[in-house]
């Protein structure tokens, strides 16, 4: 124990490092909610890698019920839209134009429709702005081109050549 009156130095402890470990890897998580607080504490924790993979899973989820391959991307992709929308109008948003059409006329003619459409589905400008190409209709039609019509699969590699690369991924918004 230290005198009364004498001078007490402290010595500063370096700072902790920080632990960036996983419990289990992301391709391991099947709950919605887990995936969106581990894409808050990634964002927090400025790992957009992190945040992209928890994303890219909380996205697959959705369709992972679908036995075909294309619906299941398709349903991937919806989700994605409407996390962004999401995102975008800070309340839940879910894609009801798109779903009722899905109703009405199913996956293959909604791709169809949405990739020789004149203009760009808002769903595809939001997906391009935050550098997910690779989720938009137009990347489904080209994966599955036996599917689609010659004009289509033109008409949507045309669009997605047209699209800007972007020079660096809109950083992602933590979300609740």
């Amino acid at each position: 124990m230290a005198k009364h009156g004498a001078k007490h130095t402290s010595v500063p402890k370096p700072p902790a490092a920080l632990k960036q470990t996983m419990a289990k890897p992301i391709s391991g998580y099947t709950d919605p909610g887990d995936l969106r607080t581990l894409m808050t504490n990634a964002k927090r924790l400025g790992r957009d890698d992190i945040w992209r993979e928890a994303f890219q899973r909380l996205c697959s989820l959705e369709g992972a019920d679908q036995t075909d391959p294309l619906h299941r991307d398709f349903y991937r992709t919806l989700a994605a839209y409407e996390h962004l929308l999401t995102q975008k109008n800070g309340r839940a948003t879910r894609a009801s134009r798109t779903r009722l059409k899905l109703k009405s006329k199913g996956v293959v003619q909604c791709l169809e429709d949405w990739a020789t459409s004149k203009t760009p589905t808002e769903g595809y400008e939001l997906l391009t702005t935050n550098d997910l190409a690779e989720l938009t209709g137009e990347h489904l039609v080209l994966k599955y081109p036996e599917q689609f019509s010659a004009e289509a699969v033109a008409s949507a590699k045309a669009r997605l050549d047209a699209a800007p690369a972007s020079a660096a991924p809109v950083a992602p918004a933590a979300t609740a």
